[in-house]
């Protein structure tokens, strides 16, 4: 969602607010019909098509896909078709969201396809046993061992040293030409390794670069000797192998490449809503009246027909010069939209969100009445940033329309509330486009396209001159010393200590009741609920029967106000930064945390310390820690307090856990 331009420009805050629309029954019947009988066809349509395309497969080899090569794919259809009459809007967002919907199944299967070729590299390279590290190198195992030591002391050094000897070798059989362009590669590859080492932590960057090496490397002596270093976590072991782990962790590698690899291979395509019900009913009579060829088609049709059935069509997405704005005699807010200009809709929203959309009224007048003076304001510094045009389902008999609720859901960026963040913005824009108009200017040869380009780039430099007239809020100041350090806990869920830095005394610690107060019995309710849909899903697996629970949206409910009142704490200490626990390795957290409770339990007796752990892992369910860090980073980019990642420990209180991440920050 957020951009950066370079290293001075910040991140966007996005935000996203709802309404409800009003309108005619007429108005709410025609844009029903158009966004069921023809946009959300019109998407089943294209996210079939883009599959068939022979293209496809190198899109899944590069695990990207352009709204450009979904547009040419739609062209056809809405030329020549029943989609012909929508308007360009409309067209657009159904590129936009298949695009979305692609880029997403994509990113997913590269994301299995490179977990499945490191498992593999894995157990062919790495996980070898010390007899065949030791055939493999024709050394003896204590040499491999030294070997292995001296890598552990200077890793960077020896994976510099290969890179530069790999370098030379490749600078040696080219022309000078590419010397010299292999040489500017070199010093970025340089640059880029060492401020990864910087910002990375140690066990990872000390793993990453062993790997490097491993691959690099092109004596046996030192792959063997790195293989050794991997397999035993990083570290040189004095104590024979035991083979029967080896063996142990072979298989489960082994399971775990199979499991990825049918993965891979039943990865089911996009294929659209069944607003209508047709694939449903086609897979019902298929199931009812024929035979499958074979079990992977008889799978398919189950999953078809336990798939829940979607009976609200596709959302449209709009830009915020999309929207229009304005109010009636009676000072209520209308919105209309680009392609349905004769569509108006009444904002239907509580006191809270009413500034909202009177801010976004406010930039559309000025941006409007700006246009007709030599001083023009720019778009891109409006506070509404994009919309999405959805149905929200509701209850009853009737008319679709009738039943189901026109919601408008809007997209703006917190920093444009103010004329600090506003100046912000507005310089980091006018930097990015500035950049692109040297570089264009330094081309001697431009071409039309590059030429028009150019052209709009002043124009939007000339625009971005002036800015919108914005209230002034003073800028939050951090104390450094100052931090705040949360830990995580599977029970606790939270615990927050405030320490000083230079005194390493702790100012305040706040358990995960004291931040939420009156709001702590969502918590609660949040944890019998996942208990409530975990045994409904049990329910409806014996019966082989769908189950499709409305997940509702406590928890993050609870994440907001948890990280609203993190924010608030590091506000009033006046922190610097807040330290959050990396999430590599909360499950061993978790496990260990849940473990170390039962063997106090239940001293010595193992059968109902694992009776103990199943039945506490039955009740206490695993929190999105990512989802409220998320929040947390979020709430915190408001105030631009910095946000640092640490390790914590597994050993000791939740405050001396929160105290130490604090610290060793």
């Amino acid at each position: 969602m957020s951009r950066k331009s370079n290293s001075k420009s910040t991140s966007a805050i996005h935000r996203t607010i709802r309404c409800y629309l009003h309108a005619s029954e007429d108005v709410l019947r025609k844009v029903w019909e158009e966004m069921t009988q023809t946009n959300t066809p019109l998407i089943v349509q294209l996210l079939k098509l883009v599959s068939e395309q022979p293209g496809f497969e190198v899109n899944k080899e590069n695990g990207t896909i352009t709204k450009k090569e979904i547009t040419e794919l739609r062209k056809p259809l809405t030329d020549n078709s029943d989609f012909q009459e929508q308007s360009g809007r409309l067209k657009s967002s159904a590129d936009s969201l298949v695009t979305e919907v692609y880029s997403s199944w994509l990113a997913l299967y590269q994301k299995r396809k490179k977990q499945k070729e490191g498992k593999e590299y894995f157990l062919n390279n790495i996980l070898k046993s010390d007899a065949e590290l030791v055939q493999e190198s024709q050394c003896d195992l204590q040499i491999i061992r030294c070997k292995a030591q001296e890598i552990l002391n200077h890793p960077e050094k020896l994976l510099e040293s290969i890179s530069n000897n790999t370098n030379t070798k490749k600078n040696r059989s080219s022309t000078k030409q590419s010397e010299e362009s292999n040489n500017k590669k070199i010093k970025a590859t340089k640059n880029k390794a060492s401020k990864e080492n910087i910002d990375k932590n140690p066990p990872e960057a000390l793993t990453d670069i062993l790997y490097k090496i491993s691959k690099s490397a092109q004596d046996i002596l030192t792959k063997c000797a790195v293989a050794y270093l991997i397999k035993n976590n990083n570290k040189v072991s004095d104590l024979e192998e035991d083979i029967t782990k080896l063996e142990k962790r072979r298989t489960q590698k082994q399971v775990e490449i199979k499991r990825l690899e049918e993965q891979l291979h039943n990865t089911r395509l996009p294929n659209g809503r069944d607003i209508t019900g047709t694939q449903y009913s086609q897979a019902f009579n298929n199931l009812m009246n024929q035979v499958p060829q074979d079990n992977e088609e008889f799978a398919q049709w189950i999953a078809t027909f336990l798939k829940k059935v979607s009976n609200l069509p596709y959302p449209i997405n709009y830009g915020s010069g999309d929207l229009s704005w304005y109010k009636n005699e009676k000072e209520k807010i209308f919105v209309y939209f680009n392609g349905w200009s004769q569509y108006h809709f009444q904002i239907c929203c509580n006191k809270r969100q009413l500034h909202f959309f009177k801010r976004f009224l406010e930039d559309y007048k000025a941006l409007e009445a700006s246009e007709k003076e030599e001083e023009k304001l720019s778009g891109s510094l409006v506070t509404l940033r994009s919309a999405h045009l959805l149905w929200q389902e509701g209850k009853g008999k009737g008319e679709p329309w009738k039943v189901h609720k026109l919601a408008l859901h809007c997209t703006y960026d917190a920093r444009l509330l103010t004329a600090e963040g506003t100046e912000e913005v507005r310089q980091e824009k006018t930097d990015k486009v500035q950049k692109e108009v040297d570089e264009a200017k330094s081309n001697e040869n431009l071409d039309s396209k590059q030429q028009k380009k150019l052209n709009k780039n002043k124009s939007s430099l000339s625009r971005l001159k002036n800015s919108f007239v914005r209230p002034s809020k003073s800028a939050y100041q951090g104390q450094s010393n100052i931090i705040v350090g949360v830990s995580l806990h599977p029970v606790e869920l939270v615990t927050l200590v405030v320490v000083d830095a230079n005194t390493k005394k702790i100012l305040a610690c706040k358990t995960v009741k004291e931040l939420l107060g009156d709001a702590f019995p969502l918590l609660s309710r949040r944890r019998r609920q996942q208990v409530h849909f975990r045994k409904e899903r049990e329910k409806a697996q014996k019966k082989d029967s769908p189950c499709h629970l409305g997940e509702a949206k406590l928890g993050e409910y609870v994440d907001s106000l948890l990280a609203k009142r993190i924010v608030e704490v590091a506000k009033e200490y006046q922190a610097g930064r807040i330290v959050l626990p990396g999430l590599k390795g909360i499950r061993e957290i978790r496990t260990s945390a849940i473990q170390a409770k039962a063997e106090t339990k239940f001293p010595g007796n193992i059968n109902a310390q694992e009776i103990y752990v199943k039945e506490y892992n039955l009740q206490i369910h695993n929190w999105s820690y990512s989802r409220l860090q998320e929040s947390i980073k979020s709430k915190a980019a408001e105030l631009k307090i910095s946000i640092k990642f640490g390790t914590q420990a597994s050993y000791g209180t939740l405050q001396e856990k929160a105290r130490d991440l604090a610290l060793s920050a």
